[in-house]
């Protein structure tokens, strides 16, 4: 009990106590007849209660009236609320199931709660997503159609839409929504610009893809954590303008391009490498290969030192090129790449003292380079040291696995030494067989009949061979 509550009815008690008193002390006075008309009189208590239950009755059965409707209404919010509570935890299972691949349940989940409340937002847009997840693509579209008739405005659910037209095949109504999208909710579809953008990536579209990345950008804000990412795809298509730049013959526009774009990523490699490009297509030959020795000193990269090579190679000037790997070397904190292409260098000049001399120093750092006793057997076989060429490409064959390397994993191509009942990198049954690949025979000419494989699927499931994977 409230003590608001208990004051009132101690107050009501001693008002009763106290008027019962005074009505005992004035009993005579109050049978006292009162006339109200000339033939018409009552006792003055008559009136006196009256007067009181006139005044007292009203407030009283508001106050009565107020407090159930109260009353009523906690009750109906307690109510709702348990409901609430166990159709949250109806949705909260429902999405559990659903991310962890049982879809089936997860529907039965939703289906139950959209019998409750069957114009329930969140219910309807997950609901026909797992209904997709299941193959039932024709009754996920029919449900998601029905919540964009309750929502429609909501791009939440244009996107479910298009992602059911994509999967029953119906391509040109699914881009008509995404376009419904960017048309009719300005701010909205970053998902569909990224995707449009992806695709003109690798269709090589670069000024569509351009245009893409300028509305991508407007959209991302500053504190998304994809926004490197944006930035660096902004930043190749800067770079790309100028190759395009490089490839219309304007040298200058092309080197301004490439040295913004280093100076925002200096490590960005194919900007140094076609800056030296533009340099060298301008004439200056001397600055592309600073621009080029400025590449290999800031990354360590050795597409740099190939690029050098060539190009001294190409302006029949080899000593130049001894004498800047040399100087590399000299200045390099790790010289293991310029010696590398020095002695490689040597061999392409047919200057194989030197190259063997090179090679020899490097032997126990590049010991399980396949190229470098490649080469050593090269310059061997060339110098007629048969036997020590031979050692040399058998070392080479020994480092490439040949010897060792008769299995393959048909899944994931992965490589065994000896046939193994279950891969170890994508984890399917049976996948293991010889490798076939150097006979070029199928299995049916070599009497090997089909044997069912059990690959592992990415939510963990196990798959027959024949499912659609």
């Amino acid at each position: 009990m409230r003590i608001r509550t208990l004051v009132g009815i101690l107050i009501a008690l001693f008002l009763l106590v106290f008027l019962s008193s005074v009505a005992h002390q004035n009993i005579a006075l109050l049978h006292q007849p009162v006339k109200l008309t000339r033939s018409a009189e009552l006792p003055l208590w008559y009136i006196v209660l009256g007067v009181f239950l006139l005044g007292f009755l009203p407030p009283v059965f508001s106050l009565v009236v107020q407090t159930l409707k109260r009353d009523l209404a906690q009750r109906r919010n307690r109510r709702r609320k348990r409901e609430q509570k166990s159709m949250y935890g109806s949705f909260r299972r429902a999405v559990d199931l659903e991310s962890d691949g049982q879809w089936s349940r997860a529907a039965a989940e939703l289906s139950g709660l959209l019998a409750e409340r069957p114009q329930d937002f969140a219910a309807l847009l997950r609901y026909g997503e797992v209904l997709r997840l299941q193959g039932k693509r024709q009754q996920a579209l029919e449900v998601h159609r029905r919540a964009s008739v309750l929502y429609p405005h909501s791009v939440a659910l244009l996107y479910q839409l298009g992602e059911d037209y994509e999967a029953l095949g119906e391509g040109e109504v699914a881009r008509e929504i995404r376009d419904r999208i960017l048309r009719d909710f300005p701010g909205l579809g970053l998902a569909i610009l990224r995707r449009r953008r992806n695709h003109a990536l690798s269709m090589r579209d670069w000024s569509e893809a351009r245009k893409l990345q300028e509305r991508i950008a407007a959209m991302v804000s500053e504190d998304d954590e994809l926004e490197e990412r944006e930035l660096r795809v902004a930043r190749g298509l800067r770079y790309q303008g100028g190759v395009e730049l490089l490839e219309a013959d304007r040298f200058e526009e092309a080197q301004a391009v490439f040295k913004e774009v280093l100076g925002t990523e200096p490590g960005f490699v194919p900007a140094a490498i076609m800056l030296g490009e533009a340099e060298l297509s301008a004439g200056n030959d001397e600055q592309a290969v600073v621009e080029w020795r400025r590449g290999y000193e800031r990354t360590g990269d050795p597409v740099f030192l190939q690029r050098l090579e060539d190009h001294y190679i190409e302006r029949n000037d080899p000593p130049a090129a001894i004498e800047t790997l040399r100087s590399l070397i000299s200045q390099a904190e790790n010289d293991l790449f310029p010696r590398f292409f020095l002695g490689r260098l040597y061999y392409r000049l047919e200057m194989h003292e030197e190259a063997l001399k090179v090679f020899e120093e490097l032997a126990d750092r590049l010991e399980s380079s396949r190229t470098f006793h490649y080469l050593v057997g090269r310059i061997h076989q060339r110098r007629g040291e048969m036997r020590k060429a031979v050692e040399a490409y058998l070392r080479c064959i020994e480092e490439s696995g040949v010897t060792t390397t008769e299995f393959v994993c048909s899944q994931c191509r992965r490589r065994y030494s000896e046939w193994q009942d279950r891969c170890d990198q994508c984890g399917a049954w049976g996948a293991v067989e010889l490798d076939l690949e150097e006979e070029n025979m199928s299995s049916a000419e070599l009497g090997v009949r089909p044997a069912p494989v059990w690959p592992v699927l990415d939510d963990g499931e196990v798959a027959l061979a024949g499912d659609d994977l």
